[in-house]
Parts: structure tokens; sequence; C-alpha cells
């Protein structure tokens, strides 16, 4: 009985034993050079650490833009071409995940050296999925890649725009800062400070089996982060122009705060707006949306500038020596060459000189001066030294609007330069079509007696440790050139403005506002028509400084089809100055 199970468990012992020669035999003389070639193939793998963006804060180092890390579960491309891992790979993708995935899609998106991103992580559970089950899923690994949040959401948007995934051109500019999952700047500050928000990903590569298991780290370059920049904006102001401009239950419109001495662009919104936390989410219906919300209405929107230009053109008509005391009877009409242009005030207004005209905003004052003392080129010459009809230096695009004169009619229209032209010109009409940039920055030239700082949304940047690599500087953009007596009639004209002229309800107990008014007509139909169509009713304007002694900022508003200017624009203006002197704020700007 002994022998016998002796002979039985030597023949097993055989058995086992040929076995293993045979099995040895097969994996490293039948297909020894296959999995030779598998495993110098699978040798190195070369994984991508994503680099964050740098930071974007306000003057007061409140974050604006900042980057959160966001996983996702990746392929290793060299792993496609083993038909069996790859296949029991995808089938307990499907079991753990979910997820569907062919082998001809991997192969449409392999370029066998970037690995595939298969599915992005949305929350610890996944992760802890993933890691419970990664023995499973032999070349899936997990990494982190970049994701954006902006804290103000749709209140900044505007300024700080959104971010996507690069093209092709970014790839070739940007060569080894970035990768395919990398974020760039799309829209707003986040493209046009790319250069200095943009960091430089590393690149780690990984010892690796045959199954696509890490055994050891070969090399590692660490990625770098991008420099922080700060803006010129105050959060705070930003959160007060959104608020209130929203609050108004107006459709459309823009609203811009500058600090007058300095050009510094402290507020900056255009109504309505999008969440650029939300923007691919919401894609279809922000570019389907009638009203736009992805246009920014503060720069490159356009629009006849209405009453408010003539503040500017008081300026050039005291040059050419019209005295503050000269002045016309405004009866409520001006006729000329067989036509009869009208005042707003149809009863008329009586006699008016350059401070009341400005203050009751006449129009048959400008009519007379602009067309006998001023005329189309003098009205052109003055206009531009204000930054009309040319695109401003800034750091977002912004439209150059239109400044026309007679040579820029016979070519855009085929006709010559009427009188009539000249008219509508001189109360902001016509052909003359202004941003809210512009408008804000002739008040500024107004109200520093002649002098334009270039505006700036940028304060200073930042290296990833903190030391200041570029500080921004205050730099004259424009100077008119008149005595200092001429723009403090101006200014004069403008408090009168506020305080009982056409600017009343911008009148403040609590902040001394001046300023002026525009209603800028849309179409040739009375805008005192009740009841008229959207899109045919005027645009309002205002556009003012604060306070009237030393000021500190300039404020525009638009409000897109909105009426008056005075009675739809100016409280909205002091509405958000009241706000910014109740909260304190405007002390940290003395």
């Amino acid at each position: 009985m002994k022998r016998r199970n002796f002979v039985l468990f030597l023949i097993l012992s055989i058995f086992l034993y040929l076995i293993l020669v045979f099995r040895l035999f097969y994996l490293q003389v039948l297909k020894g050079d296959y999995y030779k070639h598998l495993s110098k193939r699978n040798y190195i793998r070369r994984r991508i650490i994503y680099s964050q963006r740098g930071d974007i804060l306000d003057r007061r180092n409140q974050s604006l833009a900042y980057d959160v890390p966001e996983y996702a579960i990746f392929l290793d491309p060299q792993i496609i071409q083993e038909k069996e891992v790859v296949e029991n790979t995808l089938k307990n993708l499907k079991e753990i995940f979910g997820i569907e995935i062919s082998i001809q899609s991997l192969l449409n998106k392999s370029n066998s050296i970037e690995p595939i991103l298969i599915k992005k992580l949305t929350d610890q559970s996944e992760i802890d999925k993933f890691y419970n089950n990664s023995y499973r899923l032999p070349g899936v690994f997990i990494n982190m890649i970049p994701k954006r949040f902006y804290p103000m959401g749709e209140e900044c948007a505007h300024i700080i725009g959104y971010v996507g995934y690069p093209t092709k051109k970014h790839l070739e500019e940007y060569k080894d800062r970035i990768f395919h999952q990398s974020l760039v700047g799309k829209q707003g500050l986040e493209s046009s400070l790319e250069r200095f928000l943009q960091g430089s990903v590393g690149v780690e590569e990984l010892i690796v089996n045959a199954v696509g298991k890490v055994v050891g780290v070969y090399k590692q370059t660490s990625p770098k982060k991008g420099n922080t920049v700060v803006l010129t904006v105050d959060s705070r102001v930003q959160k007060i122009a959104y608020e209130v401009f929203r609050d108004s239950g107006h459709k459309a419109g823009a609203v811009l705060i500058i600090k007058a001495d300095s050009g510094e662009v402290i507020a900056m919104v255009s109504y309505p707006s999008f969440d650029p936390n939300k923007i691919y989410d919401m894609w279809e219906e922000y570019v389907n949306d009638p009203l736009t919300p992805l246009f920014n209405r503060a720069l490159q929107a356009y629009y006849p500038p209405g009453s408010v230009i003539k503040v500017g053109l008081a300026v050039g008509l005291l040059q050419e020596g019209v005295a503050p005391k000269d002045g016309v009877v405004c009866k409520g009409s001006f006729p000329l060459g067989g036509k009869v242009f009208y005042c707003w005030k149809r009863s008329g207004h009586g006699w008016v000189n350059l401070k009341t005209a400005i203050r009751d905003s006449c129009d048959v004052y400008f009519y007379h001066y602009c067309y006998y003392r001023l005329g189309p080129r003098k009205m052109e010459s003055i206009l531009k030294q204000f930054s009309f009809g040319e695109s401003v230096p800034f750091e977002l695009p912004n439209a150059s609007g239109i400044l026309p004169n007679p040579e820029w009619k016979r070519k855009r229209k085929k006709e010559p330069w009427y009188g009539g032209d000249t008219v509508n010109m001189s109360i902001g009409q016509g052909y003359l079509k202004a941003t809210l940039l512009q408008q804000c920055l002739m008040v500024m030239g107004i109200i520093n007696d002649g002098v334009i700082y270039k505006p700036t949304l940028v304060k200073e940047v930042r290296d990833p440790n903190g030391r200041v690599i570029w500080k921004n500087k205050k730099v004259v953009y424009k100077v008119i050139k008149a005595p200092p007596e001429y723009f403090a009639i101006v200014k004069e004209a403008m408090k009168d403005v506020v305080r009982s002229g056409t600017g009343v309800l911008a009148n403040s107990p609590m902040a001394e506002i001046a300023g002026k008014t525009g209603t800028a007509q849309v179409a040739a139909i009375s805008a005192r028509r009740k009841n008229l169509p959207y899109h045919l009713r005027d645009h309002a304007w205002f556009v003012g400084f604060y306070p009237y002694r030393n000021p500190l900022f300039v404020i525009g508003v638009l409000v897109e089809h909105g009426g008056s200017g005075g009675s739809v624009a100016a409280p909205i203006a002091r509405k958000i100055i009241e706000r910014i002197k109740m909260e304190g704020i405007h002390k940290e700007f003395t």
C-alpha cells in the first residue's frame, strides 16, 4: 500500500514537473519574443503632472479666480494593442463605472504616447471605487487635472472671462508648458494675460510591468504654477455695481467706475452676464440668448453717445472763443436748409448760455454753436482728443466706435456731408457712435483739467512665491490743451445738471455727485411715444464723477433701450455711489 502511494505520488510529481517545464518552454521559447517585446514596450510610462494657473486677485487680495483639484482616470495607450488585456479592462470599467467604450474609439483617440482620458471623477466615492478596484484595471491610472473656479460667478465674468482646453495653436505657442488637459484662457483677462497666468506642466516617467502596474519612478520634473495677477478692481464695488443694475429691472446695459486720478478700473459690469463656472454646461443657452450675455457692453458695444457728448464739445466751443456768457434763445427748434431740428423740450428753454445749456441739455444751443463755430472738422478734432473714434489701449479688447467726417460719409454712405449731419453730431446723434469706456475717459479728461490717464485693470504681477515681478505705473494717455478755467466752467455746469438740471435723480443728500445725462435716439420715431417695442426705445446714459470737489471716481451707466438718461441711468449711478459711501469704501481711495 505504501509502495503504491509512493508510485502515484511520483507519477503526479513527474506530471506536474512536465507541465511546469512545458509552461516555461511556452513562455520563454514559444512566446519569449512576444513577452520580451511587451516588457520593453511597457517599460516606461510618461505621465503629465498638470500645473496650476496663477490666481487672479482683486486690489485687496480677494480671490477672483483660482484652481481647484479635479481627478480623472486615464488609460495607458500602450495596452491597447493587447486585445485580451484591454477587452477585460473595458469590461471591468463598464461594470464598475458604467462606462461603455469600444476598442475602436480608443484607437481613434490614441497617439500611442498621450494617456487617454476615460472619466472625470465627481466625488470621493468614485475615487475610492477606483482604488478598491484598481487591481482589475491594468493600464488604468488616476491623475489630477486642473479645474478653474470663479467665486464671484456672474458678478465679475466680463472682466475675468473663462478658460477651456488648448487648441493646436496654443499647444504650438506654449510647447512644453502645457498639455492637452491644461487650461488656457478663452475670454477676458484669462485670455489677455495668458502669458502671466499659464504655468508649466511637470513630467513623471514611471517604470511599469507588462500589465501596466507601476513598479517605480524613473524620472520626475515638478510642475510650476503660473504667476498671480492682482487687479485694480475692488470686488466690493464690483458686487455693488452688479447688484444695483440687476435690481433696477432693466434688461441690458453696463456700468464702469474708474479711479479719477490714475485710470484704474474699480468696477466694470456688463449685463446680462454669464457664469464662467457653468460656461460649457450652459453654452447653448448663452449663445442663443437674444440679449447676448457673453457680449461685453462696457467695452465692445457702441451707441450714439447722446447729450453726454455736449460736455466735450463745450470745451471745444470755449477753445474757439465762445464766451461762457454768450447764448441763444431756444424756442424749441432750429431751422436749417428747409428742415427743422427740434430740441428735446419742444416748448423751448428760452435764453441759454453754455452752463445752462449743459445743465438743461438744450439741443438748440449746441445746434447753433456747433454748426456756426465748429463744423464737422473741429468737432471731429476735439472729440478725437477725448479718445473717440479709436480703440483705447487696454488689457481687454474694446471697440473704436465711429467718429464720422465728410470723407468717411462719402466712402461709407456714398453721400456728401450735409448741414443736418453736423447738427445731429452736435448732440451725439447721427453717425457718431461711442463706447461707455470712451464716454468715461472724456469725463476723466474734464475733471483732470485735460489729462486722461490710460485705463487699466492690472495692478501688479507676483511670482508663485509672492514676489512682485511687475508693477503697473500711472500713464498719461491723452492731454487736451485748454486753460483750466474752461474745464472748471464745464465741471460746474455738470454739478448743476445733478442739482437742478436733467440729472436731478442722481442728486443725493449724502454724496455730492456731478454728471451729464444722455438720451440716445435709436430710430427715427419719437421716443416720447408710449409702448414702443423694446428694440426701438432710446438708450439711456449717465456719466459723472464723485465727489464734486477732489473727485475719486468717474462713473458711467448705460441702460440699453432704457429710455431717458435722466430718469433711468442717473438713479442707478446715485444708488451705486450711495452704497459705496454707506459701506465706507470711498475712504480707502482718498
